[in-house]
């Protein structure tokens, strides 16, 4: 299963999730948040946030607040998602 990771240029979070996702071997499509593109993807799946990064995984989807939880990192989280592919 794709993963696509919606991100923002300037952003620690998105480089923090991809960087995870590529020591694990994962590939992943990168999309940006900003472009009409991006925007129009994440809101015609009803995921309306501005804050990155957001994991989408077939069709679910995780926002920044269920991937940094707290202000953490949930590499737990996105470890079973891979798990699961």
């Amino acid at each position: 299963m794709q993963f696509i990771v919606y991100t923002l240029e300037f952003c620690p979070n998105c480089e923090i999730l991809k960087e995870f996702l590529a020591s694990r071997g994962v590939s992943f499509v990168e999309c940006d948040m900003a472009s009409a593109e991006g925007l129009t993807e994440l809101r015609m799946n009803g995921v309306f946030v501005q804050e990155a990064p957001v994991l989408q995984k077939g069709d679910a989807f995780y926002t920044a607040g269920d991937l940094f939880a707290g202000g953490a990192f949930q590499e737990d989280l996105v470890a079973d998602l891979i798990a699961g592919a």
